[in-house]
């Protein structure tokens, strides 16, 4: 009787864990459903702040050149661009001289990675200081008018905001790299408006955002943890800085080619991640609870809900605990608890897929989950075995 008690009990906490992670993504993608119903723009600006378009940059000669241009296609009035050429073997330096930006040229023992990257060049401006920077990423592009929405956002609501960072597939590639580019879709957009519409702050995804100086300036910079962009909007949040969701500035990137490439940009993400997570995001909604916080609320519980493949691991597990329950004569509970989440998961993501990416996108990654789930299953034994510390720059093609 103990052991079936107990039991019962593991299967409970599993059900509703996982129920919990399902309900705040269904909440997102509902609530991202409703945005044509209010319009997500800035708003037109009172005047146009000085702006820094930051670029942090490790041997991208091959790549900053076309990011530039993308930039200097745009740039509003009252901005430069400062690129960081950090650690540099290459003519990184040169290629962005000649593109027409600053330079600033940048050694160190080089473990630190883009963090430190970011702090050398927020120093080289404290000579001039500007409104705004927006820091940008040198493998990108950025879209029209990304670069001046996003610098007006920020310095009009006085606090980082956050552009759609979207990755393609490498070379027309589909099936799992389709999957992981429809993943990364649902986290850096469909989530994040779903959040905007709801009235709520949304975490930092990487390249693509702005911050008032004075801001990016004090805040720690994601010290202490490889998911840098969400430790420091949990540390500008606390601040009392929440980031507000730019949908129409959007910014593009492309996976890596090379599956070995691809595992270890993932592994670096989702490690950090799923760290924060379990570490950091329950801490963070007891603050925001004890503070009547919805902000630090609502970052804990969307910080909370793991990668989309690691949900769905742990939909399997729980469902399979759930099965156990029920031979040895238990309760059915968790088991229809756990089916009616991974249907409204299912669904919901699918609806997702299909409302912003189209259908045959949306099928050719449905079509890539099984081979994806098992693609991933060493990095998530890795994070219980040898998690990721260190930050690791991405091979590039």
């Amino acid at each position: 009787m103990g052991i079936e008690i107990g039991f019962a009990t593991l299967a409970w906490i599993a059900a509703i864990a996982t129920a919990i992670a399902v309900f705040v993504v269904s909440v997102e993608i509902v609530a991202a459903f409703a945005a044509r119903l209010s319009r997500s723009g800035a708003g037109p600006p009172r005047r146009s702040p000085a702006t820094v378009v930051l670029v942090p940059a490790h041997d991208e000669a091959e790549s900053i050149g076309r990011c530039l241009a993308s930039v200097f296609s745009d740039l509003p009035p009252n901005a430069r661009v400062l690129v960081v050429a950090h650690n540099c073997t290459d003519e990184t330096a040169q290629v962005a001289r000649r593109s027409g930006a600053d330079v600033v040229e940048v050694r160190d023992d080089e473990s630190g990675g883009k963090p430190v990257a970011l702090k050398a060049g927020l120093r080289a401006l404290d000579d001039e200081p500007p409104e705004v920077v927006v820091i940008v990423d040198a493998d990108c592009v950025v879209s029209k008018e990304a670069i001046s929405t996003l610098a007006e956002t920020a310095w009009r609501l006085d606090r980082p905001a956050m552009g759609t960072y979207l990755f393609a597939p490498a070379g027309g590639a589909k099936g799992m790299a389709m999957l992981s580019s429809m993943a990364t879709l649902l986290k850096n957009f469909v989530r994040p408006l779903g959040l905007s519409v709801l009235g709520l702050p949304c975490l930092l995804n990487g390249s693509g955002s702005a911050y008032p100086f004075r801001v990016i300036r004090a805040a720690p910079h994601g010290e202490g943890s490889i998911a840098e962009d969400y430790q420091l909007t949990i540390d500008l949040v606390r601040m009392g800085y929440p980031t507000a969701f730019v949908p129409q500035a959007r910014i593009d990137s492309q996976l890596p080619a090379r599956e070995a490439a691809a595992l270890g940009q993932r592994r670096r993400w989702e490690h950090g991640h799923m760290f924060l997570a379990f570490r950091v995001a329950p801490r963070l909604l007891v603050e925001g609870l004890a503070h009547l916080d919805k902000n630090r609320v609502a970052i804990a519980l969307d910080l909370a809900v793991p990668p989309l493949a690691f949900l769905a691991l742990l939909w399997v597990i729980a469902a399979l605990v759930a099965l156990a329950l029920i031979q040895i004569g238990g309760d059915t509970g968790p088991l229809i608890l756990l089916l009616v989440a991974g249907l409204t998961l299912v669904v919901l993501v699918m609806s997702a897929w299909l409302r912003f990416a189209g259908v045959r996108r949306a099928l050719t990654a449905l079509l890539a989950v099984p081979r994806y789930l098992l693609w991933k299953l060493p990095l998530y034994a890795d994070f219980f075995c040898a998690r990721e510390t260190r930050w690791t720059k991405t091979t590039r093609d």
